[in-house]
C-alpha cells in the first residue's frame, strides 16, 4: 500500500467518518461482515473504496469489504477501468470481482443488467448490503429533474438511503450528504488516480445537461448548494412518510368516498390523496396536472352539490356530486 494512502489525513477524512455513519444509519449496524462495494473506477466509487479500507482499522465497525466491479464493454477504455479498479484492490488488499454483461445499448438496459450481476455477486459472497458512491449532487439532480416533472413529496425526497435489491440484499448510499469534491479530494490526498468516464458529462442526456447547464449556476447562487439539498432531503422524506401514513389510513384502496368524510381533512391530505388515488388508477405523475387537482381538492370542502368532473389525461377523472366523491376510468369502459 502506497504511504500516502494509508497516511493520517486519509484516516481521518471527512468522508471516511461520513462513510461511518452512513453506513451505520442505512444498515442499521456496525456489525456489517461482507458488503458488496460497487466500483467502477471513477472518482466517487474510488473514493468510497478507499474509505472503507480505512475503515477496517476502526474500532467499533465490522466490515468486510468486496469489491464488484462490472465491466459493460461499452467503451474502449472499459477493460482499461477494469483492469485499473483490479490494481488498486490489490494494492489495497481489498478482494474483487471482475464481471461482464453485455448491453445493446447504455441507459436503463445497462442498469438493470449491473444490479443483476452485483445482486448475484452479493449473494455468492454472503453479503446482506451492496454500497454505492451516490453523492450529493446525484441527489441534487434527482430532485431537480423530479421537480420538473411536478412530482409528489415522495419524489421531492429523492434518493432513498437505501431500498431492496433483492431478497435478504440490500442497496445501500451511505455517502448522499458528500459532495463530488469531498469524495476527490480524499482521492487526491491519498494520492490515488481515478478513472474518468466522458459519458456522464453527455449534455444529450438529461443529468449530462444538468451537470454542465444548471449545476454550475446554482453553485454560484448558492455555494455548497449540492450538501445542503441532500440534508434537506432527509426532512421531506420523513414528511412525505408522515402523509402516505395519512392518505393510506384515509383513502386506502378504494376509489370512491363520502365527501362529508373529506371535507374535514387538511388541505394536504385532500391532495396528497386524490393524486395517490390518481396513480393508483394509471397515470403518471408527471401527468398529474397540479391546477386541476387543486381545483378538485378545493371542490370538495366548497358549498356547491351539483355534479361536477375534473379530467385529467387518458380519460381518467375525479368526480364530486353532493354525496360522493370517485375517480372514473373512462378507457375502462372502451
Amino acid at each position: 500500500m502506497n504511504t500516502a494512502a494509508d497516511s493520517i489525513e486519509v484516516k481521518r477524512h471527512r468522508v471516511v467518518t461520513s462513510l461511518h455513519r452512513g453506513l451505520e444509519a442505512a444498515c442499521g449496524t456496525t456489525s456489517i461482515g461482507p458488503m458488496v462495494l460497487a466500483v467502477s473506477g471513477g472518482g466517487d466509487s474510488t473514493a468510497m473504496l478507499l474509505a472503507t479500507s480505512r475503515l477496517r482499522e476502526r474500532r467499533g465497525i465490522d466490515i468486510e469489504p468486496v469489491v464488484v466491479h462490472v465491466n459493460h464493454h461499452l467503451r474502449e477504455a472499459s477493460d482499461a477501468d477494469a483492469e485499473h479498479v483490479r490494481s488498486l484492490c490489490r494494492e489495497l488488499d481489498v478482494p474483487c470481482e471482475l464481471l461482464d454483461v453485455h448491453p445493446q445499448q447504455g441507459g436503463a438496459e445497462a442498469r438493470t443488467l449491473r444490479y443483476e450481476a452485483i445482486l448475484d455477486a452479493a449473494r455468492r459472497s454472503g453479503a446482506r448490503w451492496v454500497a454505492t458512491a451516490h453523492h450529493a449532487e446525484d441527489q441534487l439532480e434527482t430532485i431537480i429533474a423530479a421537480l420538473g416533472r411536478g412530482a409528489g413529496p415522495s419524489g421531492l425526497s429523492g434518493i432513498a438511503p437505501s431500498r431492496r435489491l433483492g431478497d435478504g440484499v440490500d442497496l445501500v448510499r451511505p455517502l448522499l450528504n458528500e459532495t463530488r469534491a469531498d469524495l476527490q479530494s480524499l482521492c487526491e490526498i491519498a494520492g490515488v488516480k481515478w478513472r474518468s468516464d466522458p459519458t456522464n458529462i453527455d449534455a444529450t442526456t438529461l443529468r449530462g445537461r444538468l451537470r454542465r447547464d444548471v449545476l454550475p449556476v446554482l453553485e454560484e447562487l448558492w455555494p455548497d448548494v449540492a450538501r445542503r439539498v441532500a440534508g434537506n432531503a432527509d426532512i421531506v422524506r420523513a414528511a412525505a412518510s408522515m402523509l402516505d401514513v395519512g392518505v393510506e389510513s384515509i383513502f386506502g384502496d378504494a376509489d370512491q368516498w363520502r365527501r362529508s368524510e373529506l371535507r374535514s381533512l387538511d388541505r394536504g391530505l385532500r391532495l396528497g390523496g386524490l393524486r395517490r388515488a390518481l396513480i393508483r388508477a394509471n397515470l403518471v405523475s408527471d401527468g398529474i396536472d397540479g391546477d386541476t387537482l387543486s381545483a378538485a381538492a378545493d371542490a370538495i370542502v366548497d358549498g356547491a352539490e351539483h355534479a361536477r368532473v375534473f379530467m385529467f389525461t387518458d380519460g381518467v377523472s375525479v368526480g364530486i356530486d353532493a354525496n360522493r366523491v370517485w375517480i372514473d376510468r373512462e378507457y375502462e369502459d372502451g
